[in-house]
């Protein structure tokens, strides 16, 4: 988990960055694009009772997992007021294509490319999946680290009580271990780079 953390230190908006969301915070604005076909999109909260603002990515290997379940839940929930909104890293376009066409299932739910400063206004997401349950008034109900499958089967546990008008069960919280193989070296990279980036000596070197 040390990597982690190392990952959110390194990054270049933290001072920009508000304290991580929780829930009975207001979800702060979504706009982006819409995927593929690149048309604006701007999240409405309460264009449905519950919504799920799902930050996934094409190396994330749990993300790939969860996949098929988020689908599921959103094709079992949707005519009753229940959306997903996949939100992938902007700079990712290009690698969504060749992912989707990977996973075991057709998403059907609306992907995002997120305008640049989304990343900001959410409290900086760099662990992936993080997704945040959402009610029609805009207010965060839960938020979820990590896409273990109790965890999963969590999410859908907290839709179905809400829409059946019942308390949400107790929060399957993550492990140490919820990370994937590929996530997990994306993150060794990721901090490796951000730290030669932030060596003196190197940049003298230059």
């Amino acid at each position: 988990m040390a990597g982690l953390v190392c990952l959110l230190a390194a990054s270049p908006s933290l001072a920009q960055v508000p304290l991580a969301l929780a829930p009975g915070d207001m979800a702060p604005d979504l706009g982006g694009a819409n995927y593929p076909i690149e048309s604006r999109f701007d999240a409405d909260w309460g264009a449905n009772f519950l919504t799920l603002v799902n930050f996934w990515a094409t190396w994330c290997e749990p993300c790939a997992k969860e996949a098929p379940a988020l689908e599921a839940l959103y094709r079992a929930n949707k005519d009753r007021g229940f959306v997903i909104l996949g939100v992938f890293e902007p700079w990712e376009v290009d690698r969504v294509a060749p992912f989707l066409e990977n996973l075991n299932v057709e998403l059907s739910y609306p992907l995002v490319r997120p305008d640049a400063t989304v990343d900001g206004y959410w409290g900086g997401v760099n662990i992936k999946p993080t997704s945040f349950l959402i009610d029609s008034s805009g207010r965060i109900l839960r938020k979820y680290v990590g896409a273990r499958p109790e965890q999963t089967a969590g999410i859908g546990a907290d839709v179905h009580a809400l829409f059946d008008g019942k308390p949400m069960p107790p929060l399957v919280m993550p492990t140490e271990s919820f990370l994937g193989e590929e996530q997990e070296e994306e993150i060794r990279k990721r901090t490796k780079a951000a730290k030669e980036a932030s060596d003196p000596k190197k940049k003298k070197r230059k």
